[in-house]
């Protein structure tokens, strides 16, 4: 997936150098917090399937979810792309107990950019409650406020 100009413009080359090297997904997060710090407000997240559910597998699902974020880039929002960090995640999940869910992912990425206050919105794709990461974002968007639209 080649990566918008809309989403790079926000990184450093401090950024890029950061994410090769992230060893967790605490590392992660430090540079996605960095670069929403960046972005101008207010800012909107995809949530959607990427590794259960969806379309079945990781590959389409990230082309769907990346389709998703385009188009909602094309109608003027500042939409916070996850899809950079996708490659390292998956790398890092890989090296995680295997048929173990990842929750790392959620709790030490995800969770504190939702405790940031940085996302005023949250974008649901189309089957979002087939995904066990989506069907947490959801319900952690109800505790914290978030607004929720579906797509």
């Amino acid at each position: 997936m080649e990566q918008s100009l809309i989403t790079m413009k926000y990184w450093s080359d401090g950024d890029r150098e950061a994410i090769k090297k992230a060893n967790d997904f605490k590392d992660l997060y430090l540079v996605a917090e960095r670069i929403l710090s960046r972005m101008p407000k207010p800012i909107v997240q995809v949530c959607g399937p990427i590794g259960t559910g969806g379309l079945g597998n990781p590959k389409d699902n990230l082309e769907a979810f990346d389709s998703e974020i385009k188009k909602l880039q094309a109608k003027g929002l500042n939409v916070f792309d996850q899809m950079p960090f996708e490659w390292p995640m998956q790398a890092m999940k890989f090296k995680l107990e295997k048929g173990v869910y990842p929750e790392a992912i959620l709790t030490d990425f995800y969770l504190p950019i939702f405790n940031s206050g940085y996302i005023s919105e949250f974008y649901f794709m189309y089957n979002w409650q087939t995904s066990t990461g989506a069907t947490w974002e959801h319900k952690k968007a109800i505790e914290l406020g978030i607004k929720i639209i579906y797509l």
